[in-house]
């Protein structure tokens, strides 16, 4: 059984000296390394998705779980962000935010940066002003109705 042993770790040491072992002779000059090129293609460029404003709107405003709920909801709780549940929620908020956002129009964006901006500043630890939130939420809405958005009454 010893022999066994002793023939299993010989032959582990031997294959991992192998394969740690350089594929050419590190003492050999460096002319005789053979040159080996690497071709890189550009990638192809990538145009974000950009939705219709109509679309963002249904996203924002509609659902049990809409961002105007999560943002109405949510906006008190800015006062005291050092809560954990608090945090959590606010954290939620400005994650959906940041979902409506990323293919957002961009003439969207203004506003929608308006609306996150006191849930992006108590998530980093900033000072928290809601001064233009409702002035963004006010000029979000009349986007909306000016692409055509139909609100449910």
């Amino acid at each position: 059984m010893r022999k066994f042993l002793a023939a299993t770790a010989a032959l582990s040491c031997a294959l991992l000296l192998a394969s740690c072992a350089s594929p050419t002779d590190p003492a050999s000059d460096d002319a005789a390394t053979p040159e080996t090129t690497t071709t890189t293609e550009a990638a192809p460029e990538v145009t974000p998705t950009v939705v219709a404003v109509t679309t963002t709107c249904n996203t924002f405003y509609s659902g049990e779980y809409s961002a105007e709920r999560l943002v109405a909801e949510t906006t008190p709780l800015l006062q005291t962000p050092e809560d954990e549940e608090a945090a959590a929620a606010i954290y939620t908020t400005r994650e959906r935010l940041v979902a409506v956002q990323n293919f957002a129009d961009p003439e969207l964006q203004e506003n929608l940066n308006g609306i996150k901006a006191p849930f992006e500043a108590a998530v980093q630890g900033e000072t928290i002003s809601t001064a233009g939130l409702q002035e963004s939420l006010d000029a979000f809405r009349a986007q909306c109705e000016e692409a055509g958005y139909a609100f449910a009454s």
